[in-house]
């Protein structure tokens, strides 16, 4: 049975103290030991102890492994791979066994109109083939993160194409920032009574 098939999904952990992560304050899962042996690095590797360990999924927050038993705190700089959930600025992993990134994925939509990605990977666990229990840092499978990745980004594609049909941009970074409008306004009116004082 393959990493994929013991299970696809994993429930949260009881809320108590020790799934708390204390950096965010929210909730955490359960990651086995040998996730964590295989994706921190160096000298964070070598503090590993005999201890139950979380993955804190939060994306804003800098923690990815956690035992408040052992009070130990391991972050992003503490880790082999860039934890796609925790980052904005591409590469974003959504498959760490087929090194499938986010912006294959829009390229691959904005190509063929649709996602083979999910389909690839799931023939792959078919086969045997996936390890994520070593490779992904959440220690489950991403197939569930790919689909919710690709009704993401199938969105944002169709928002885009919405805009250029329209010819209004979706991201205009001239755009004024929201409860900056009207500052804007006084200070042009502003300007403008002080010229027709002049």
């Amino acid at each position: 049975m393959n990493c994929c098939g013991k299970r696809v999904k994993t429930e949260y952990a009881q809320s108590t103290a020790s799934a708390i992560c204390r950096a965010c304050g929210k909730r955490a899962k359960k990651v086995e030991r040998i996730t964590v042996e295989h994706i921190l690095k160096g000298e964070s590797h070598d503090q590993i102890k005999d201890t139950q360990y979380y993955f804190c999924e939060t994306p804003s927050c800098d923690v990815v492994y956690f035992s408040n038993e052992a009070e130990q705190y391991f972050t992003k700089r503490d880790v082999r791979v860039r934890v796609g959930i925790k980052e904005t600025q591409d590469p974003i992993t959504i498959c760490y066994c087929f090194d499938f990134t986010e912006e294959m994925l829009r390229d691959e939509l904005l190509t063929k109109g649709r996602a083979t990605i999910p389909d690839i990977i799931a023939a792959e666990i078919k086969a045997g083939h996936c390890a994520c229990d070593v490779k992904n840092p959440s220690g489950r499978c991403c197939l569930g993160e790919v689909n919710k990745a690709v009704k993401r980004v199938q969105a944002q594609t169709e928002l885009n194409a919405q805009a250029d049909a329209t010819g209004n941009e979706i991201h205009n970074c001239c755009a004024p920032k929201p409860g900056l409008a009207e500052p804007i306004i006084q200070s042009q009116e502003v300007n403008q009574a002080e010229e027709s004082s002049l």
